[in-house]
């Protein structure tokens, strides 16, 4: 028994390997290579699918905060010009005044000591007497002009012993 059972598997597998290949159908062929290329052109759908999300995201962001209306891409060019001037334009604007008013108020400063100083001097050549408070407060403001690097260190040493000078 276990002997034709072994004969009758032995006939059944010499059968299936002496079957002869048949020839590959061209049209099973260009299935496959059909198949291969949809399923390359897949992956590239999905890869720009993902691209068109981060897209349109940054597109809507754009027309909702910065455009305020729909896009055209034809005006793409005008648009990117209108923005850069009014970038350009707001940014001189703002500096110019800036810039002109640090150079106003440092010129005033200067005119303000110098004033002061044109004042001292008349008040002691005119033999006024010279008050205690107003010395210590001169001195104050040398040492705040100092501080704040209006004056140098050696300005500051002499307009206090000329200070000191009318004291005395």
């Amino acid at each position: 028994m276990k002997i034709s059972i072994l004969i009758i598997f032995l006939l059944v597998a010499f059968q299936g390997f002496s079957q002869k290949k048949k020839k590959a159908d061209p049209k099973d062929a260009k299935i496959d290579s059909l198949s291969k290329a949809n399923g390359a052109l897949t992956v590239k759908l999905d890869s720009v699918s993902k691209n068109q999300k981060v897209y349109y995201g940054l597109y809507t962001t754009i027309k909702d905060k910065v455009l305020m209306h729909d896009f055209n891409p034809a005006n793409l060019s005008q648009i990117i010009d209108s923005i850069r001037v009014s970038r350009d334009s707001t940014t001189s604007l703002l500096a110019a005044p800036v810039a002109s008013l640090k150079d106003t108020v440092s010129m005033l400063r200067k005119e303000n000591i110098k004033l002061k100083a044109n004042l001292d001097s008349l008040s002691v050549a005119a033999g006024g007497p010279v008050d205690k408070s107003k010395l210590i407060a001169e001195l104050k403001e040398l040492k705040g002009l100092l501080d704040a690097k209006i004056i140098t260190q050696a300005e500051f040493d002499a307009k206090k012993k000329k200070l000191m000078d009318q004291w005395q």
